[in-house]
């Protein structure tokens, strides 16, 4: 076998050659999976952080219960009708002797008879004329407020709404982490970690 100046043949060369290729390609290869695995884990999470369009949702067909309303929101039934409009705001609160306690805040819109009431767990909180009414005729809303309690979950929601679409938001980390915005026909409402915290049913004009 032909042998080099240093006693080394050429065969082992050739076999020193192809370790070094071979290891070349593994770590090419290597490179190329980690980029693969980033590009994947980017893309996820820009897909998990984008707005999406979710139809024909098949939920859970829950019995949900409705909130009992005061005797301020009845009388308010009776002298305004249902309302037009209305937003409802979920949230605990700490009282002086360190005590949590659950807090229902809403406010109910009358367009056309220029009226917006305020309620604080159920008991008016506040009254204030609306200076510039809509005007043309208004869509009556499907929704009501009763509809609608504190720290329901996605499917009984969507029962209690009666949707069968929604879009979605995801809120930015820094701003509400956990926290994502659903949107269907009429009706907005916000969810944090798997919660009910917001809802606002719209007014719309034909």
């Amino acid at each position: 076998m032909p042998v080099n100046k240093n006693g080394n043949s050429k065969g082992e060369k050739k076999k020193r050659g192809w370790v070094i290729f071979a290891a070349g390609c593994a770590v090419l290869t290597g490179g190329i999976v980690l980029l693969l695995v980033i590009y994947l884990a980017v893309g996820w999470q820009s897909y998990q952080d984008a707005p999406k369009i979710v139809s024909e949702v098949e939920s859970d067909i829950l019995i949900t219960e409705e909130y009992d309303l005061g005797q301020d929101q009845m009388d308010a039934y009776l002298e305004y009708g249902f309302p037009e409009a209305f937003r409802i705001l979920f949230y605990d609160e700490m009282l002086p002797d360190g005590s949590i306690v659950p807090v229902r805040l809403e406010s109910w819109t009358y367009y056309s008879q220029g009226v917006e009431l305020s309620f604080l767990n159920g008991e008016k909180s506040g009254l204030e004329t609306l200076n510039n009414p809509q005007l043309g005729n208004l869509i009556l809303s499907p929704y009501y407020p009763e509809q609608f309690t504190a720290y329901m979950s996605l499917d009984e929601v969507m029962t209690a709404a009666g949707l069968d679409e929604y879009a979605v938001v995801p809120l930015e980390k820094d701003y509400l982490e956990g926290s994502e915005v659903y949107y269907g026909p009429q009706l907005s409402f916000g969810m944090k970690d798997g919660e009910l915290r917001m809802v606002e049913v719209m007014g719309l004009t034909e």
